[in-house]
């Protein structure tokens, strides 16, 4: 198997912007200087839909860095959980609270909410703050997450589930627990197009069953293909993109989301690790650095965005958001806090957890 591709990390990291700077900040501030151009209104359009790239990213890591630990036992299930939860599960806890902060103060000093964005019910605060988010306990993410942007992780984590419970029934054998990843691909489509009332079984759930195992199955190419066939994968991935957009001119697309996720995010992701050339820009510390900040910029936008509000409220002015110097305020600012989550909540915090769950079982 090959290493990690550090490829990704540029990709993570760019999907990260795409999601907070054009889908989200338009959403929360209903105007954004990157409008009125191709690109910056595809982005707005399809922001929403770069979440299935981080799916997808993350079932290609997963299978790298532990399938082959799993099937030799190196890995028991309880260490395997709890880094999966030390990992994402604090700062996604951190951000509600630092959510329902000004949301609470706009109530109890206007009598009404800083945004529409959040959801903070009680039922909302306590599922949230159990680590279950919208998507999953209910198909409505903006009645269920004070966090919009964290339903991202409960489903994360349920893949993650599936994962190693698959490769651990398959007892080594590849071709069952790919038989078991495609089943579980196609529960996703069936699940996406025919939405259960049931937990787990919504829409939200299916993009993770679907584009997780796509990005097992990806991994599982780029472990045996060699630079003929890295050429060949980027060759498919741009003749996908351009099947894309000749049915979008002919009206040939029946869902969206889905098909936009298979012809553009998955040939994105399949071109990023087929160019192979660009591993020699990308394997430095400074793009692994903006590969792990990726993370905080996507959780975190929300929470800065509503704070954003609640200071203009507070001040009482009205902010320009079509501005490019508000913009590029509120892209710092929003940067900076996913650094400061990096360090502090992912590495300090984090290692902190990991060392005293280790020490415990130790004893």
């Amino acid at each position: 198997m090959k290493k990690y591709c550090s490829r990704l990390d540029l990709l993570r990291f760019l999907a990260a912007l795409a999601v907070a700077f054009f889908f989200h900040y338009i959403i929360v501030f209903s105007d954004s200087p990157v409008s009125g151009n191709i690109v910056g209104d595809a982005l707005n359009k399809y922001g929403g839909y770069v979440v299935e790239l981080f799916y997808v990213i993350s079932g290609f890591v997963m299978y790298i860095a532990y399938s082959e630990r799993i099937r030799e036992g190196q890995t028991i299930f309880t260490k395997y959980l709890t880094d999966r939860i030390v990992r994402l599960y604090p700062a996604m806890i951190i951000s509600v609270i630092v959510t329902i902060i000004p949301m609470w103060l706009g109530y109890h000093m206007w009598d009404e909410a800083v945004s529409n964005d959040s959801a903070v019910t009680l039922l909302a605060i306590f599922l949230n703050l159990l680590g279950l988010n919208g998507g999953t306990v209910s198909g409505f993410t903006n009645t269920t997450s004070v966090n919009g942007p964290s339903w991202y992780i409960t489903v994360l984590l349920i893949c993650y589930l599936l994962f190693y419970g698959i490769i651990k029934l398959c007892r080594g054998s590849k071709g069952a627990e790919n038989v078991a990843f495609t089943v579980i691909i196609i529960l996703g489509i069936f699940f996406y197009i025919n939405p259960m009332s049931i937990p787990m079984m919504f829409v939200c759930c299916a993009r993770g069953y679907i584009f997780f195992f796509i990005g097992v199955f990806l991994a599982q190419i780029y472990g045996k293909v060699n630079w003929i066939g890295n050429l060949l994968m980027c060759a498919v991935s741009i003749l996908m993109v351009c099947m894309y957009f000749f049915a979008s001119d002919h009206n040939l697309l029946m869902s969206e989301s889905i098909e936009f996720g298979l012809f553009i995010v998955c040939p994105i992701v399949m071109f990023f690790i087929g160019f192979f050339p660009l591993e020699y820009i990308c394997s430095n510390v400074v793009v692994k650095f903006l590969g792990g900040i990726s993370f905080g910029i996507f959780l975190w936008n929300l929470p800065v965005f509503i704070w954003v509000r609640f200071v203009e409220r507070l001040m009482g002015e009205s902010f320009t958001y079509g501005s490019i110097t508000t913009y590029l305020i509120i892209v710092s600012i929003n940067c900076a806090v996913g650094v400061l989550s990096y360090i502090l909540i992912d590495k300090l915090l984090g290692n902190f957890l990991r060392k005293k769950l280790a020490d415990k079982n130790f004893q």
